[in-house]
């Protein structure tokens, strides 16, 4: 699937008295007889067959490729959200049985290989130790050395509570997170007198991550990985003129995504040969006259596609 991103960060569409679109506004401009002209409310397909999405960067429009609105086979959008940084907790819920030494060890599941990054930490416990004793043994444990995916901790009633980083911020070694934090726990809890454990824990998530919608860090990575289809930037090593970035990362952006085959087909392949495009459109919100203007002209011009409106 060919993959596009146009980024407008809440400007109003003007052009310059060269014609260029304004840096960092969005336009939809249909095909007609004259040449390239903004989209108004009203076009249709039968009046205007082709459309695309033009970027300003202040020195030249970014354009997506034509399409024809009669083979868009999806339309769609999603709210702005920005990331929610995940809290795992665990919850010990028993009393230690017998003195002993239990064991608590945080598990690094953010980038998903295998074996997990991980940190250990034994504390010993008395006989009959209950589990807000035992929690806040382990969290004095925890921060005399806590893991580097962990933004900060808390304890109560026996539940060790760790919040993990959001992609983008700078952790406590000044290094930046990378992807958004995902982490668990195993326990073990062994008395000296059975090899059997004699404690309980349970791993919740207090809150669920999440990498959000439109978040301003994702865009950014996104409008990275597509800076060759965007700008042709795929000679790096003797064309090393890298392009600017649009995306802001404090921003959250509503998603707007058109799906279209390049042949007027329905299939996603011919003879093999990918026959997809995808244009993401990402729009700061803040300002809900320029993303209203947005979406009644495209809600009116894909309607004639028989697609509903999207109106975010």
């Amino acid at each position: 699937m060919a993959r596009h991103l146009y980024i407008g960060n809440d400007v109003a569409v003007a052009r310059t008295a060269a014609g260029i679109l304004d840096d960092k506004a969005v336009e939809i401009q249909k095909l007609s007889a004259s040449g390239p002209t903004a989209m108004v409310p009203g076009d249709t397909i039968a009046s205007s067959p082709q459309f695309r999405i033009v970027q300003g960067n202040g020195t030249r429009d970014i354009v997506s490729p034509w399409i024809y609105g009669k083979d868009v086979i999806n339309w769609g959008g999603r709210s702005a959200a920005a990331q929610t940084a995940e809290v795992a907790v665990a919850t010990i819920s028993t009393n230690a049985l017998a003195a002993g030494t239990h064991t608590l060890k945080v598990i690094n599941l953010t980038n998903g290989a295998s074996p997990s990054e991980m940190k250990s930490y034994d504390i010993a416990v008395a006989a009959s130790a209950t589990p807000t004793t035992q929690g806040a043994a382990l969290l004095v444990a925890i921060d005399a050395d806590v893991p580097h995916w962990v933004k900060t901790t808390a304890h109560s009633s026996g539940a060790v509570s760790l919040t993990g980083y959001t992609k983008g911020e700078v952790k406590a070694d000044g290094s930046v997170q990378e992807e958004l934090v995902h982490m668990t726990f195993t326990f073990e809890a062994l008395s000296t007198a059975s090899a059997a454990n004699d404690s309980t824990m349970a791993v919740t998530y207090s809150t669920v991550g999440s990498r959000g919608t439109g978040d301003g860090y994702y865009v950014k990575q996104t409008e990275e990985n597509l800076r060759g289809a965007q700008y042709g930037y795929y000679n790096r090593l003797e064309l090393p003129n890298t392009p600017g970035l649009t995306a802001v990362v404090g921003t959250a952006y509503d998603m707007y995504t058109i799906a279209a085959t390049k042949d007027g087909s329905s299939a996603s392949q011919i003879n093999g040969v990918d026959n997809l495009i995808e244009i993401n459109i990402a729009m700061d919100p803040s300002t809900a006259a320029i993303t209203n203007l947005f979406e009644s002209q495209l809600n009116g011009y894909l309607a004639s596609a028989n697609f509903g409106s999207v109106n975010l």
